[in-house]
């Protein structure tokens, strides 16, 4: 059963967890695979543990030297859960239908998390009934607060990094971002989750609105290599955003609407798409991109987070874009999300 948590308890300092190590339970309906698997991601794939799996039923025990991200596979690349691996007892309950409803509950930083997700959910609901844009920027500013609030209360923990590291770019600028850097404590400062941050704001500083764009290159569907260089320099082009995506990403997903009626609109005025997926399965890729109808330009080298492209445009969560300006290869915005997009092509090109 679900469990609903209050979610005044995602501002509350996170709790000790216990010093006797982790016991996972999983209870995923669907899951007929013979083994479950235990991942990390750091810069490439690795197998933490497997377990056996009994009519949809595994347990993993061990012991968590730090806290960390981690995630459960059935085929030790893709991921259909992720949690936060810490010291203590750890329930992981849904269908593998629908992972974005599996509950991870029972230590402080996922029962957190949890609350968090449901209150974050709710506003997410909210927004989408309402047409009020008075409201909508209401409902804009109170998601942004409750990100910044929760990581002001969690500073020393990896909920409160995790966090950070998720939403840094949705709502700061890179030099923002280098800031807030610097009010973790030292301890968390050095860890890899921040250090990597550190590195990938530098790099965006290089990437960031005035500076030149870096060319990149992938192939498409039909195995052929595309530049990014190619679509810039093609004169019937004035305007190309880089989008990077997925098809496992859900907010990605949600912004492909916006792309598709942008692209309708201003695709004969000079705007193109060059679109850069990090899915990691071609057939998944693919199917995404015709159920969609995403008409633009779509490469992938099906890599996931682990592409050049990423590494050259500090590419850290997804959705990401930027817009170049043609005539001289200047980018000249970032993260437009939803009808930021319109309405800046809008001032660029013309109703």
């Amino acid at each position: 059963m679900k469990r609903t948590l209050a979610f005044a308890a995602s501002l509350l300092l996170l709790g000790a967890c216990s010093s006797d190590g982790y016991t996972i339970r999983g209870k995923i309906a669907g899951l007929d695979n013979p083994y479950v698997y235990l991942l990390r991601y750091t810069g490439e794939v690795e197998v933490i543990d497997s377990a056996k799996v009994t009519k949809g039923d595994f347990v993993f025990k061990g012991k968590a030297e730090q806290p960390e991200v981690v995630y459960l596979s059935t085929d030790k690349q893709q991921p259909f859960v992720h949690f936060f691996l810490e010291n203590g007892r750890i329930s992981v309950d849904g269908a593998l239908s629908a992972p974005a409803d599996i509950a991870v509950l029972g230590t402080p930083s996922n029962d957190i998390q949890r609350a968090f997700d449901e209150k974050i959910a709710a506003l997410e609901e909210e927004f989408a009934k309402t047409g009020n844009d008075v409201q909508r920027d209401s409902l804009r500013k109170e998601y942004s607060k409750l990100m910044s609030d929760a990581v002001e209360m969690n500073r020393d923990n990896i909920y409160g990094v995790t966090t950070f590291l998720n939403n840094a770019y949705a709502f700061l600028s890179p030099e923002e971002v280098m800031e807030q850097i610097a009010l973790f404590p030292a301890e968390w400062q050095q860890r890899r989750e921040l250090t990597e941050l550190r590195e990938a704001t530098e790099r965006k500083l290089r990437v960031s609105a005035g500076h030149p764009y870096i060319d990149i290159a992938a192939k498409n569907a039909d195995g052929g290599e595309v530049s990014l260089k190619s679509v810039v320099e093609n004169r019937r082009n004035k305007y190309v955003l880089l989008d990077f995506w997925a098809s496992w990403c859900g907010p990605c997903m949600a912004e492909i609407p916006f792309l598709k009626a942008d692209y309708e609109k201003y695709g004969k005025k000079g705007f193109e798409i060059y679109a850069v997926s990090f899915d990691s399965q071609r057939d998944r890729w693919i199917d995404a991109v015709r159920q969609q109808g995403m008409k633009w330009i779509q490469v992938s080298d099906l890599s996931g987070f682990q592409t050049p492209a990423a590494e050259a445009y500090a590419v850290l969560s997804i959705p990401s874009n930027f817009l170049i300006r043609c005539s001289d290869g200047q980018i000249v915005a970032t993260q437009l999300r939803g009808e930021a997009l319109g309405e800046k092509l809008g001032e660029l090109l013309g109703d």
